[in-house]
């Protein structure tokens, strides 16, 4: 295809042609230049030299990005809306949401260097800034260009935000510079894409998180998916080819980080990465360490990952900063994670420092199907008595997790990272929500058995001495469940039919069936005990917001 447009001239390159797909309608490159003229014009009435600007509309997110650089100011991208990220940006003018660019534009000349300050939230859970010069970012697309063949219409759809630095490149600068018309809107649900690009023709820009959850149904996905991108946190081998297998066409998975910018990548899940164009890496006390055009300078970096050489590229070995001291013991968090592996019952693992005297480790678990079947016979205690007195005959008993969550996955942000905050929210306070031992789709309904544990929040004071899960809980599971396997609009509006025919007690396995009726606005869900017999069951209706 041809070389890309440089990033600095943007808006004011002359012709036209597909820039976005909006909710109402395509807007091409003339359309696209006069808004960021009138974002220029209405920036620099802000006083100071940044702005701060969350955005998910990646059209409006591109808008204020280019204008807040024609109007002199560095734009900063927070990565989410909590207080540590707030406090991390400061005084900065924020650009609401919903903002408008009511200014007349201003005449546009090319940038000269303009800049940008991405966040990460680190290892520790604490921000931290990575500027990015428009040379870096403008090499950066220029090299993903060069390396990935594209149709060049095919319309770029994501699922990641375009304020995190993977959705930054690949879903505005890079189909911006390469006059690839991109989709507006964030891709929520895998559901949602035949619904954002009805022909089915794109290129999907995915995190791990969907791509581990992709439907099962029989008429999904739609035809003519062009290619598909997955960074921003691991991706296990057995999704990877799981999702290939479904999308029809191998994954693309790119390596890299906030600070360091893109790495390497890699189109099949057992194969060693390889370094981008003009990226060099090298291997010091097994540490990775990169050079790459993407950095502001051209002194080497280590990436905290450990890795071993594997012909031309390498492959990672995990983190190398997951030490804590417990005790007067070093624990290394991997290690722990590695022996928990090794356990029939455990398919994923994460742990943690949790707070308190003396500090104890905490350890969230996804179970394979042999553990929800211990889970299921023997409940949650036992199953966690014999892990951790597995675990104690080749762990130093500091290392041995004291409180344990079982999931049915782990909590991972828009970029599929399981972050130290998500981890942490899971041990503050007791579990809300069963273990899904199982989950089977049909068409539009999708029936889950579920383990519910005795430690469950909502058994706490109904009743001290014959516990029962109050019904309302059985609600929320269905409106939860149903948001996690449906595309359900926000507002429930109304229940109809509702019954409660008999107790939920700890320990009870029971199965739950959600169907979803979206011409209607209907849900509804039906319990039952492994005997068949019936809990509860009912109606819920959603709509959309009101406009």
């Amino acid at each position: 295809m041809d070389e890309p447009l440089a990033l600095a001239g943007l808006a004011c390159a002359d012709g036209d042609w597909p820039v976005a797909l909006c909710g109402d309608g395509l807007r091409g490159a003339a359309r696209w230049r006069h808004d960021v003229a009138c974002a220029a014009a209405t920036l620099a009435r802000l006083p100071g030299p940044s702005v701060a600007l969350h955005e998910t509309d990646a059209y409006r997110f591109s808008v204020w990005l280019f204008g807040a650089w024609h109007a002199g100011r560095t734009v900063l991208l927070p990565g989410d809306d909590s207080a540590a990220m707030r406090a991390a940006v400061g005084d900065a003018p924020r650009i609401a949401a919903d903002a408008d660019w009511p200014q007349q534009p201003v005449a546009l000349t090319p940038l000269g260097e303009a800049q940008l300050v991405l966040f990460t939230s680190g290892s520790t859970g604490t921000p931290v800034a990575a500027p990015k010069r428009l040379t870096q970012l403008t090499a950066e697309v220029a090299t993903l260009a060069r390396t990935f063949d594209l149709p060049p219409t095919a319309p770029v759809v994501g699922s990641v935000p375009p304020h995190h630095c993977y959705g930054l490149l690949f879903r505005v600068l890079w189909p911006l510079a390469a006059r690839r018309p991109f989709v507006a809107a964030t891709l929520a649900y895998p559901e949602m894409l035949q619904a954002l690009v009805p022909d089915g023709r794109c290129v999907l820009v995915a995190s791990p998180a969907l791509l581990t959850r992709l439907p099962t149904s029989t008429a999904w996905p739609p035809a003519g998916i062009a290619a598909v991108f997955s960074s921003g946190g691991p991706l296990a081998t057995d999704a990877a080819r799981a999702a290939a297998g479904r999308l029809g066409t191998p994954v693309h998975e790119v390596y890299g980080s906030t600070e360091t910018g893109g790495i390497a990548w890699r189109a099949d899940p057992a194969a060693p990465w390889q370094p981008l164009a003009g990226v060099s890496v090298t291997i010091d006390d097994g540490l990775l360490a990169v050079r790459s055009p993407f950095l502001p300078d051209a002194a080497a970096r280590s990436t905290g990952d450990r890795a071993e050489a594997d012909g031309d590229g390498f492959r990672l070995l995990g983190r190398a900063d997951r030490i804590v001291k417990l005790e007067e013991n070093r624990i290394s968090l991997t290690q722990v994670e590695a022996a928990l592996l090794l356990q029939p019952e455990v398919a994923a693992a994460r742990v943690l420092p949790l707070p308190g005297t003396p500090a104890r480790l905490g350890a969230a678990l996804v179970l394979t199907p042999h553990g929800g079947q211990a889970l299921a016979a023997q409940g949650k205690a036992m199953l966690a008595r014999g892990l951790r007195e597995r675990l104690a005959q080749v762990l130093a008993p500091p290392a041995v997790p004291r409180r344990w969550r079982l999931v049915d996955a782990l909590p991972q942000d828009a970029m599929g990272k399981v972050t130290v905050q998500a981890l942490a929210a899971l041990f503050d306070g007791a579990p809300a929500l069963p273990y899904v031992l199982d989950a089977a789709a049909d068409g539009e309904a999708v029936t889950l058995r579920c383990h519910v544990d005795a430690t469950l929040a909502p058994f706490a004071g109904h009743f001290p001495e014959l516990p029962v899960l109050p019904g309302v809980a059985l609600i929320d599971w269905a409106v939860h469940y149903g948001r996690r396997h449906f595309a359900l609009p926000p507002d429930c509006t109304g229940m109809q039919a509702i019954k409660f025919q008999r107790a939920v007690r700890p320990g009870a396995v029971v199965s739950l069936r959600l169907a979803w009726l979206p011409g209607r606005g209907q849900l509804t869900f039906e319990y039952h005990a492994e005997d068949g017999t019936p809990h509860a069951g009912g109606r819920l209706y959603f709509a959309q917001e009101p406009q």
